[in-house]
């Protein structure tokens, strides 16, 4: 029995034109029914050689004196793996290593990972309290509870320091740990002083980048707005029952 395979999306893994295999729309007067006419096998040899082989040597670089044209690169992918989780892969290509992902949160960072960067070494720099380090560890291991207890291990004092020392590319990443910890811890005051503080130091910064920090920002504007509405109500049903306690102790 034939297996069927079917397309269901592309994914596009370079823009550069100098690359063959590239461009969506070719020029139509090249087209033939046997296919592009650059790429048709002319060639009177019976061996076949490949793409050194086709006519690719004849687009107008046959002049006296000019470069043999060998015909431009390809743009392959050698091979393609995806994650356990099912929510990202990566494709080995001819231009580099590309990874894809559904998550927003999602970070790869080769440049900066390395050995040495291991939950141990979270863990021995918050031992020397070292908390701007331990932050920055934890989140280039991009590990939930290490990112929120580096958080919390950061006195009030410190928050003003740590936050400026934080790379631009890991806020969004802390502005979703800072959201979610609105959402699930009773520290306010604690937390809102880490976003007001974040704010400050990379104010420019998120403005300029808001459309890709929007999501992360949704998620912070959310749970403030949530937070304020119960102290709202909290305050105003207090304030109506303390009222009432007056006024009835004010009739006895």
């Amino acid at each position: 029995m034939a297996h069927v395979n079917v397309l269901l999306r592309r994914f596009q893994i370079t823009h550069n034109l100098s690359l063959d295999g590239v461009l969506d729309i070719l020029n139509s007067k090249n087209m033939t029914d046997a296919g592009p006419l650059d790429l048709i096998d002319d060639d009177n040899n019976d061996v076949e050689e490949g793409v050194d082989k086709q006519t690719r040597g004849k687009l107008g670089l046959d002049l006296p004196g000019s470069m043999p044209n060998c015909g431009r690169p390809i743009i392959q992918t050698k091979s393609l793996r995806i994650a356990p989780t099912g929510r990202s892969f990566v494709a080995a290509t001819t231009e580099g290593v590309l990874v894809y992902s559904v998550d927003e949160s999602f970070i790869f960072d080769p440049t900066d990972l390395d050995i040495n960067v291991t939950p141990e070494a979270v863990e021995e720099a918050l031992r020397e309290n070292q908390t701007s380090k331990a932050l920055i560890l934890s989140l280039l291991l991009n590990e939930d509870s290490f990112i929120k207890n580096c958080i919390f291990s950061v006195s009030p004092a410190d928050i003003p320091a740590v936050a400026t020392s934080i790379p631009y590319k890991y806020i969004q990443r802390l502005v979703e740990a800072l959201a979610d910890l609105l959402e699930n811890c009773p520290h306010l005051e604690f937390i809102l002083r880490w976003c007001q503080e974040l704010c400050k130091a990379h104010g420019n910064s998120i403005q300029q980048n808001s459309r890709n920090l929007l999501p992360s920002l949704k998620s912070l504007q959310k749970a403030i707005t949530r937070i304020h509405q119960d102290l709202a109500d909290t305050c105003s049903s207090n304030e109506y029952m303390l009222r009432y306690l007056c006024s009835s102790g004010a009739k006895k």
